[in-house]
Order: C-alpha cells, then structure tokens, then sequence
C-alpha cells in the first residue's frame, strides 16, 4: 500500500486529556482527499507539576490504543508545550558535526534549566549557518513510555512533534520573514517566542491563569525590555484554539494576527484545542 494512502492516527497528549483522531486518505477524481473522523476524547487526571505529569495522561493512551491497531495505521504524536523544554542555541563555526551541535545544546540546556537537562532527549532545529537554532527538550521517561505504548498497541509511531515546531512548521509561510512575536496559548500555559526576519530570536515557556488576557500587556512588555535586540516589533501572530470565539486581544500600541486552521466546523469547548492541533501536517 502507497504511503500516501495509510491511514494516520493523530495522538494529542496533554494535562488532563488526550485526545485521537483517525486522518484517511483516498485517491478520488480530484485527487488526493483527506478525511478525519473524531475527536476520540479521553479524560484523565492532570497529575501533579513534577517530572512526570505526563504518566496520567500515557495510561489514559494505554487503555484506548488497542482500538486502533488495525495493521495498516501508522501514528504521529504532538506533545503539548507542558512536557516540553525549549531554549535557543547560538551558532558556533567551530562545531565539527551532529554529535557536536548536541553536546554544546546539552550544555545550553542546563544553563538554564540545571542538571535535570542531562535526563532530557534533546532535537535541534538546524537553521541557516551563522543563526541560532531553536532546541527542544523532553524527559527522556516519557519518550520511551510514549514508544512503548504505541509499540504494545502493534501501531507504528512515525513521528513525535512538540506543539511549537508543529505549529510554527504549519504556519511557517506566514511568519517568512517576518520580525513579530510568535505565541501559543493552551490551557494555563502560554509559549512566546520572537522571531527576526523569520529566524528564531527568543523563546519562552510561562504558566498563565484564566486571566491572561489582563496579564499579557505586561507579559508583552516585559519581555520586549527583556529580548536583546535594537528594535522590538509590536506584531503578534497569535495560536488560540478559542479565538473562534472571542476577539483577538485590544492592546494600545500592539497589532494582533490569528492564525486559524482546520475546518471551519469543530468539536465544543474543551475538545476545540486538540481538534485544532490534530489538524497539522
């Protein structure tokens, strides 16, 4: 069977749910066509803020992926910003090769984050020579449990997306070369990252409450004091799976974009933001 034609199941895990989604193609007379079927939604407990927050939700994916196995589906997951660690790492003309890129991320990484780093599996995004690429970093427990799972359930997992990359990836040719500020809202949590002509200049991950909106001017303006550039932007492309149902925000002096995608039609109130994030790709 054609690649193109294997039916792809969509994992999103997250605190306190995990949500599937079934992505068939076919080849009709208009080519090739894409049908998703679901939300297959599945509550769990959010667990508590240490290391593995995540378990509650893999058990939660443990029971439900039997259902899926079918011999012919191949899996993609996308891991919320939660489970995710990202930092920028500067260009160095003096590394040799790939071994070397990572030894010197691992080392960016517990600068920031200490030596709980050393226990994270680490992916690089590689940019142009002379730019500074975006890493990102998961608890190297939960990829072997994630792997574990989906190989105990016989579904082969293709592909492990943080929220960022797969988002950024999907809306990448709106934000070419664009200097703005790139940011992800999920529940309680925001990812703000800067952008320069495209390129990655800044990245941060920060717990926010339900009032967020109130807190985002603040947000906005202390980490434009705080990014070292000449020149800040005042353009925000913003990804919020609730903006479907209210306003972009209305703050003085700053110009907000949505970035919307997926149908036009989607899953309720909680299931809208798995629904969204299984749409890329």
């Amino acid at each position: 069977m054609s690649r193109w034609l294997r039916s792809e199941l969509r994992a999103i895990i997250c605190p306190g749910q995990v949500a599937f989604f079934l992505v068939e193609r076919k080849l009709g007379w208009r080519g090739l066509q894409r049908t998703v079927h679901g939300p297959h939604v599945v509550p769990c407990d959010r667990g508590d803020d240490g290391s593995q927050a995540w378990r509650p939700a893999l058990q939660a994916m443990e029971a439900m992926l039997p259902g899926f196995a079918d011999g012919k589906t191949t899996a993609t997951a996308i891991l919320s910003n939660h489970f995710v660690h990202y930092t920028l790492v500067p260009w160095r003309a003096e590394l040799a090769d790939e071994k070397e890129d990572l030894s010197f991320a691992r080392h960016c990484f517990t600068k920031v984050y200490g030596e709980i780093a050393r226990q994270w599996e680490l992916r690089l995004n590689q940019e142009a020579p002379g730019t500074s690429n975006l890493a990102s970093a998961v608890d190297a427990e939960l990829l072997d449990a994630l792997r574990g799972v989906f190989g105990k359930a016989g579904i082969p997992l293709s592909s492990i997306q943080p929220h960022l990359m797969a988002v950024y990836n999907d809306f990448r040719g709106d934000l070419r070369q664009r200097s703005t500020w790139f940011a992800l809202l999920e529940p309680g949590h925001l990812c703000l990252a800067l952008l320069h002509q495209g390129r990655w200049a800044r990245v941060r991950s920060l717990r926010i409450g339900r009032a967020w909106l109130d807190e985002f001017p603040q947000i906005l303006e202390r980490e434009s004091y705080l990014a070292d550039t000449a020149t800040v932007p005042h353009e925000v492309y913003l990804w919020d799976s609730g903006l479907g149902e209210k306003a972009l925000p209305e703050i003085d002096s700053w110009q907000f974009h949505a970035l919307i995608h997926g149908p036009k039609h989607a899953p309720e109130s909680a299931q809208v933001w798995p629904f969204a994030m299984a749409m890329w790709g």
